[in-house]
């Protein structure tokens, strides 16, 4: 049977054995077949009228139409993928390739216990933001599943980058990707901005780590939030290591990309400021669960 694959992280898209499968430039389709992809359950007439239509002259006019369209696309000769039985609908993908049902069987297994095969296969699964592109006028329901969906698959994004900084050696190229992709899709984690400069120090390019440190300090106080926490963290990595081992190297060579001021979904976890802070741990070459300059080092700063 040929193979059916749905991708939902970037722009909509089905493809059958990988020949793109054209979809009818309906913005309200689109949404049905998202919602019903990640529905646990059958979903009523009724509800997914109120979902999707504001209150048009037929609304389960319009959805028999989408429904009928949904078939044409999904369906194969002897294989029924939309389901309805009484009132109900639901769609029955269990031999598809959908990438959005990839990634939260991930995070539910826990990103935390999977290989690097699986860590960089989930990876390239992200080709962007769940839907990319689509908005609803007058859909104010669907927008507010479509807000929390985003959410949360940029978190699982951000989680199984971190998982594998922690898990490649700390001065690979893959590894540094994927700490500019990290920093640029959660520019306000700290997390993220301390595996950076600890692996920057580790490759001796203070230069680097600094422009990035003056990056990020103009983007935290744009938004006004407390960067003095991340700047003594940087400093506390510096006092790890001798003076000797940090080069100042020009910025252009570096790997290191400009940080991207995106606005992000929420502000992250930068906290106000607090009488302290622990640090740790930070980005280790040797790798690890977590990584950083010493497992186990915490460093206390006093504000």
């Amino acid at each position: 049977m040929p193979v059916l694959s749905v991708r939902l992280l970037g722009p909509l898209a089905i493809s059958r054995n990988d020949v793109p499968v054209t979809l009818p430039s309906s913005r309200k389709l689109r949404a049905l077949l998202a919602y019903l992809v990640l529905a646990p359950h059958p979903v009523s007439r009724s509800r997914l009228c109120e979902l999707l239509w504001d209150v048009p002259n037929d609304p389960r006019g319009e959805l028999r139409w989408c429904l009928s369209k949904l078939r044409g696309a999904l369906d194969a000769p002897g294989r029924h993928r939309v389901v309805t039985q009484g009132d109900t609908i639901a769609l029955d993908l269990s031999d598809c390739l959908v990438d959005a049902l990839e990634v939260s069987q991930a995070a539910t297994q826990g990103i935390g216990t999977l290989d690097i095969g699986r860590l960089r296969a989930l990876a390239k699964l992200f080709a962007g933001d769940f839907l990319d592109g689509l908005e609803l006028e007058r859909s104010p329901h669907f927008n507010s599943w479509l807000i929390a969906q985003r959410r949360r698959f940029h978190s699982c994004h951000v989680a199984v980058l971190e998982r594998l900084v922690a898990s490649l050696p700390a001065h690979s190229d893959e590894a540094i990707a994927h700490l500019d992709t990290w920093v640029e899709l959660a520019p306000f984690d700290t997390c993220g901005h301390l595996a950076l400069l600890s692996n920057l120090a580790g490759r001796g390019e203070a230069g680097a780590a600094e422009q990035h440190l003056a990056s990020a300090e103009r983007l935290f106080r744009s938004e006004e939030l407390d960067f003095a926490p991340l700047r003594a963290a940087w400093q506390a990595i510096r006092e790890q290591r001798p003076g000797a081992s940090l080069r100042t190297q020009p910025a252009g060579l570096s790997t290191l990309s400009p940080l991207v001021a995106t606005t992000p979904t929420a502000p992250g976890p930068v906290e106000p400021s607090h009488a302290s802070l622990a640090v740790m741990p930070f980005v280790e070459e040797s790798g690890g669960t977590r990584g950083g300059l010493a497992d186990g080092f915490t460093h206390d700063i006093i504000t």
